[in-house]
């Protein structure tokens, strides 16, 4: 698990766009008669209020990745999409994930409280009770998905977005291939290359040099509620990893709904009765 959690983390890399300070604009696209005069500074604390205000959320995760190495003649191409509902307190979480890679499909389904979490994976047919570090390791991927985790991780960026909205949103986009944000991103990577290699750590870490790099950030945000309700990741990286070229791609897509309108996530107690201890 812990592998797929790092990677549907890096949509953290926060980034940017215009200066704080101005208005936003309407999309070229759209005819909008009645403009809102808030500035970006402002749309971005009114959502991370509602955002830290949140009781309940459903999240949808696509994502796709893929990661060469013509030296080893390595590929790794997958795709995964989660589907979770999310209650921050007391958490309750409901999560379905399917992943799909070379000549392979698993499933994943799985319950998340404070007190138990229960998971069952396709291939064994089993649900499975994980132990506590476990459950701690999935409860920190979790939060990663909440708005407020996203939103956070950009508030040092917000100067480098483009502002604009259209009748129902506030627009944020982001293109980057800039110096700034090299640090970062390598930051990310590191941390999803060595989840997925063998070797000592260290010298992975210390030998894994960019060299060129693109992203991309689409965030909307509602206009009425100001809950960010969408936020699409693009990331292109060229690198060295121990004197060898690689590039990894990914593409991730968010898209949050049902903020506050989730009541109650119940554990079956045929879950319970038939999972066994791990």
């Amino acid at each position: 698990m812990k592998k797929w959690t790092t990677f549907l983390a890096i949509p953290a890399l926060s980034l940017g766009l215009v200066a704080c300070n101005e208005t936003t604009t309407p999309t070229k696209e759209t005819n909008v008669t009645e403009t809102s005069k808030l500035t970006l500074k402002e749309v971005y604390d009114k959502s991370i209020k509602v955002s830290e205000e949140l009781e309940s959320v459903k999240v949808v995760v696509d994502m796709k990745q893929t990661m060469q190495m013509p030296k080893q003649n390595a590929n790794l191409d997958y795709s995964s999409l989660m589907d979770m509902k999310y209650i921050i307190e007391p958490m309750q979480i409901y999560q379905t994930t399917t992943v799909h890679g070379k000549n392979q499909v698993v499933d994943i389904e799985s319950y998340i409280t404070k007190d138990a979490s229960y998971m069952y994976e396709g291939t064994s047919k089993q649900w499975m009770k994980l132990p506590q570090e476990m459950m701690e390791q999935l409860t920190g991927a979790v939060d990663q998905y909440t708005p407020v985790s996203q939103l956070t991780t950009i508030e040092s960026y917000l100067e480098d977005f483009t502002f604009e909205q259209d009748k129902k949103k506030y627009i944020l986009t982001l293109e980057e291939s800039g110096e700034k944000f090299k640090k970062l991103v390598q930051e990310q990577v590191n941390e999803a290359i060595l989840q997925n290699m063998v070797g000592d750590q260290k010298v992975l870490t210390m030998d894994m040099t960019i060299n060129s790099f693109s992203l991309n950030y689409l965030i909307h945000i509602d206009k009425d509620s100001f809950q960010m309700n969408k936020l699409d990741f693009i990331l292109d990286v060229d690198m060295m990893i121990v004197g060898e070229k690689a590039n990894m791609k990914q593409n991730v897509k968010f898209d949050f709904s049902n903020f506050n309108k989730i009541d109650e996530i119940v554990i079956p107690q045929e879950v319970i009765d038939s999972a066994v201890e791990i």
